[in-house]
């Protein structure tokens, strides 16, 4: 009998009423909300590490903000630009949706104006030029309209279908909206695509997106924009009172900063859950530093080869990246794993779709961090870039699968069955009392068979211990308390 038989073996009998005698207090550890992992500065190419590095410290941040926050500044600029091939029929638009949650207060607002700062002003500039020709392409655009209503008045058939065709056709000079907030409508976020070679970029660091995805607005806003503006190859067709909004190739990157108090009613959203648009994003909650540190400058080099990167970014032609052989052969080795890990610790990543793009965002992440380190498309990304990617892939599942668990390491019923059972003064307790207590709740345990599940997860996985004794009279079941919950020193999550 090799050591792993033994073990088993041992731990079967360390569950029997004897092997309890046996061994006392020998109590399992209870079940830990795990740790969400630190992002790996070696992860990024240089010019990105060494500016999420400063202004780190420049804030008082965590590394992995700004590094994430950076990783969406280049998905913003590919969107709709760049792609990456993996196979014939298989390509990954190289843009993101990624969602950060930290507590207000953390650092989140200026360590978001730190890094997409320039990407604004940018705008800006861009736009003061543009907007004397929008105001004489608006005024154009009137006169036509109202020759148009003149000739329709008057009956002139062939002169109105005329001038329809030249208002379609007018080339009209719209502001750059490459870069936008998240309190856009589903409504309107069609149109921006449209006058932005279908492209467009939300950088939300107050997370009101998902307020207005909720229903801020409307009942049921439509989420199409921005499910099909991951894949960037469906078609959108947006219908309303005054007209339809057709959009070929939809692009859409999306970053999110928020509290943690929206993670509730995003994981609990059935339509968000259910259409998968949560399995799109890549999810992370970095961890605040525990002690104050000295708040430093960004040294001037380093924001100057930030900048001149991030330039380059905004001009990154559009092109389908490739990759190298060895990179090639890594990313679907990869790919097998991801389906490997599914059945393992990955299996609670199934929810939503998420594991099922797993694979192709380890490819877009690939595509950026290519970007960061060589912004000339015309070179491939190697088995360095791909290794990179691959450990971000694995961050951002193991931030989900903490995210996730965090939420409570035992269902709502044992969840309640166990304040419950902690609520007792009366000692020994009695399961008796606990089930006669237990079917005034009749909605969340209608029977005996409801009580059975929630104590048997809860003896399962090691808050209780269900103990049979025999007296005089019949035999009953007592419940042994885990001693650290008997001494308060867990909080029941």
């Amino acid at each position: 009998m090799n050591y792993q038989e033994e073990r088993a073996e041992y731990d079967l009998l360390a569950e029997t009423d004897a092997g309890r005698e046996v061994l006392g207090e020998g109590w399992k550890s209870l079940p830990e909300a795990p740790i969400a992992p630190m992002l790996d500065p070696s992860l990024l190419p240089p010019v990105l590490r060494n500016m999420a590095e400063a202004v780190a410290a420049n804030q008082s941040a965590p590394f992995d903000l700004p590094a994430i926050i950076g990783l969406g500044v280049a998905s913003a600029c590919a969107a709709g630009r760049v792609r990456v091939a993996l196979r014939t029929g298989w390509s990954e638009a190289a843009q993101l949706y990624q969602l950060c949650i930290m507590e207000s207060g953390e650092g989140k607002t200026p360590a978001f104006k730190a890094m997409t700062g320039l990407l604004m002003d940018e705008q800006a500039k861009e736009n003061k030029y543009r907007v004397p020709q929008t105001c004489k392409d608006e005024t154009a655009l009137r006169i036509l309209e109202k020759k148009k209503h003149k000739a329709v008045e008057k009956g002139n058939l062939i002169e109105a279908q005329s001038l329809d065709d030249e208002i379609l056709s007018y080339p009209k000079t719209y502001l750059m909206r490459r870069f936008i907030g998240g309190n856009v409508t589903p409504e309107r976020l069609p149109d921006i695509m449209n006058e932005n070679n279908g492209a467009t970029s939300i950088l939300d660091d107050e997370g009101e997106l998902f307020e207005l995805l909720a229903g801020r607005y409307q009942d049921r806003p439509n989420l199409d924009p921005w499910l099909k503006g991951y894949s960037g190859d469906t078609p959108l067709t947006s219908e309303r009172k005054s007209g339809s909004t057709i959009v070929d190739n939809p692009n859409l990157s999306v970053l999110i900063l928020a509290q943690p108090c929206i993670l509730k009613g995003l994981f609990e959203d059935e339509r968000m859950t259910g259409k998968g648009l949560l399995g799109r994003f890549l999810m992370s909650a970095p961890i605040p530093l525990q002690e104050y540190q000295e708040e430093l400058d960004i040294p001037s080099a380093v924001l100057e080869d930030y900048n001149s990167r991030v330039l380059q970014l905004m001009d990154v032609p559009s092109a389908t990246l490739t990759m190298t052989t060895e990179a090639s052969a890594a990313f679907f080795e990869w790919r097998k794993e991801v389906k490997h890990r599914k059945y393992g610790e990955y299996s609670p990543l199934c929810k939503w779709g998420y594991i099922g793009k797993l694979a192709g965002n380890t490819a877009r992440l690939a595509g950026l961090v290519k970007l960061w380190d060589n912004p000339d498309v015309s070179t491939p990304i190697t088995i360095n870039h791909l290794r990179s990617a691959i450990g971000l892939a694995e961050y951002f599942a193991g931030n989900l699968l903490a995210m996730m668990q965090q939420e409570s390491p035992i269902s709502r019923n044992g969840k309640s069955v166990l304040e419950l059972i902690l609520q007792q003064k009366e000692k020994p307790i009695k399961e008796s009392i606990i089930k006669q207590k237990l079917k005034d709740r009749k909605r969340a345990f209608p029977d005996g068979n409801a009580m059975e599940v929630a104590l048997s997860e809860l003896e399962k996985k090691g808050y209780i211990y269900r103990r049979k004794t025999t007296g005089n009279g019949r035999p009953s079941v007592q419940i042994d308390i885990h001693p650290q919950l008997d001494g308060g020193d867990v909080m029941v999550l």
